[in-house]
């Protein structure tokens, strides 16, 4: 269900996948990330903190300052709640 900002909980979840692969990276940070892109820090971090969704043009371009793409986090974070729906039933 989306929250009041239209984010669902695949984005949420994508959004802690990005959130997961920025911690993996020691040398990258939301800040170098936003500058990067040329956009504002909170812009990017209320996406990174699942209150509003990524758009997939945004989503791709972070995904590919990490090293990995656009898909692979979509596919990681539909893996978890798959995984999560099956412990839940």
């Amino acid at each position: 269900m989306p929250n009041r900002n239209g984010s669902t909980l695949l984005d949420r979840t994508v959004a802690g996948e990005v959130r997961a692969e920025i911690a993996r990276h020691r040398d990258v940070s939301v800040s170098h990330i936003a500058e990067a892109l040329d956009i504002r820090r909170a812009t990017l971090s209320a996406r990174l903190n699942g209150h509003v969704p990524f758009s997939p043009s945004l989503l791709s371009d972070v995904a590919q300052l990490l090293g990995t793409s656009a898909s692979a986090l979509t596919a990681r974070a539909e893996a978890l709640i798959a995984n999560s729906d099956r412990a839940s039933a």
